[in-house]
């Protein structure tokens, strides 16, 4: 697969690391057509997030999503994204797939809130 991301992501661990706890609080994605937890966070950046679930999700769909924050950011523990999934794989030693998703509209404020709830941790990863 090629790397197209050209924006700094943010991983969950590092905001666990930040804060010294446990993945307990996980954030969970909703998939508000359904309104059921189709999985959770691995990353994010400004123009998308790669998800976690059980179950394989098709390439090409146009989900609206919300993500469950960990915490209350500027007095949202939620963000709402219309976005469409790019491409899925199954991690070969566990079951579960990845997903990879670009955001087609974003939650007012959504770039803000991201770079607050992960302010402090350690320096993004930097991608091509």
């Amino acid at each position: 697969m090629d790397e197209k991301r050209q924006k700094q992501r943010w991983k969950t661990t590092d905001y666990y690391d930040r804060r010294g706890t446990s993945n307990s609080k996980k954030f969970d994605i909703i998939d508000l057509n359904i309104n059921r937890s189709i999985g959770f966070l691995v990353d994010i950046n400004a123009n998308g997030m790669r998800l976690q679930s059980d179950a394989i999700l098709e390439k090409g769909v146009i989900f609206k999503l919300r993500i469950d924050l960990p915490e209350e950011i500027q007095g949202s523990d939620q963000l709402v994204v219309d976005a469409r999934s790019l491409w899925c794989q199954k991690n070969v030693e566990e079951e579960y797939y990845h997903t990879g998703f670009e955001f087609l509209s974003k939650f007012p404020h959504h770039d803000e809130i991201i770079n607050l709830l992960f302010k402090d941790a350690k320096v993004p990863q930097n991608v091509k």
